[in-house]
């Protein structure tokens, strides 16, 4: 009994022991797959590593050099935009049909492309001085009263906008010459000069009084200009025409001949009311037609209400 309980038990221990080497057996090897799984999962990974940063650094730059590219172009027409031509266009700022008179379209074209060119800070529609053109234009040509520039947005070319003073006589002085006096009374041109109003109908001054002329020079005060221009109107108007006009030595003085009288009218710059003096004269005259009586010498009107004449 006892020989049969020990095979027995042999046995079982024997069917134990195997069971375990199995079970031992398919763990180390269920291990090794499972290891061997992650090693392999490791390696791929390991290998993916490797090769994720080539791919991501060549996307890189082919972005970097996108932007470059586009910065370029955008840089480029930034500077085409702003680039500014040192050869302007000039146009009259009036319409006015006695303005171009003084208009000397040629003359300003080239001294204000001589200005633009004259500095690199002009080439640029940001930095270009407009006010310091417009100044210089205005000192080298007295005859103009305002100079204006705009800067196209989308064009390269400036346009320079020209305002001439409107002529209002000619003076005249044996000493310093003929210049052409706009409304203000400011001697704008020289009678010589090749934009003159020397050829168009202007009344014509001639000083005796010993002003001084010069060119860009205040010569008469705008007040005079005014009270010659009402004189010429008001005997025009009555259909007298007006030959000679005089700043004689004496001052505050303006004599003027008429078409076949031999007298001179005398009037008084001081008096602001040049149409009071012509109506004082026109009624004179009229009074001594019906005595039969001309004067020889002169009608002086220049005290109100009052007309001597000889």
């Amino acid at each position: 009994m006892k020989l049969g309980r020990n095979k027995l038990a042999k046995s079982r221990l024997r069917q134990r022991n195997s069971t375990l080497d199995d079970t031992m057996s398919k763990s180390q090897g269920s291990s090794y797959r499972s290891r061997r799984s992650d090693e392999e999962s490791n390696l791929g990974r390991q290998a993916e590593r490797k090769k994720s940063p080539a791919i991501h650094s060549g996307s890189f730059w082919l972005q970097r050099f996108g932007l470059i590219i586009l910065l370029f172009a955008i840089v480029a027409s930034a500077v085409n935009v702003l680039k500014l031509s040192t050869t302007a266009a000039i146009l009259p700022a009036t319409s006015n049909n006695s303005i171009p008179i003084l208009f000397n379209k040629a003359a300003y074209r080239a001294a204000a492309d001589q200005l633009l060119a004259a500095s690199i800070w002009n080439h640029n529609k940001i930095t270009v001085d407009t006010g310091q053109i417009s100044r210089q234009l205005l000192v080298q040509f007295p005859e103009l009263v305002s100079v204006s520039i705009t800067i196209p947005l989308l064009g390269h070319q400036p346009i320079i906008y020209i305002a001439p003073a409107q002529p209002a006589l000619v003076i005249s002085s044996a000493s310093s010459g003929s210049f052409v006096i706009n409304q203000s009374g400011k001697a704008v041109l020289t009678t010589a000069s090749t934009s003159s109003a020397a050829h168009v109908a202007l009344p014509v001054v001639t000083d005796l009084s010993g002003l001084k002329l010069a060119l860009g020079h205040q010569v008469l005060p705008a007040s005079t200009v005014s009270f010659v221009q009402t004189v010429i109107a008001q005997l025009s108007a009555k259909k007298y025409t007006v030959t000679t006009m005089t700043l004689p030595p004496a001052a505050n003085e303006l004599d003027v001949n008429l078409a076949g009288k031999a007298y001179t009218i005398k009037f008084n710059l001081q008096n602001n009311d040049p149409r009071q003096q012509v109506g004082t004269f026109l009624a004179t005259v009229t009074q001594l037609q019906s005595q039969n009586i001309t004067p020889a010498k002169y009608v002086d009107v220049q005290v109100d209400g009052r007309a001597y004449y000889q």
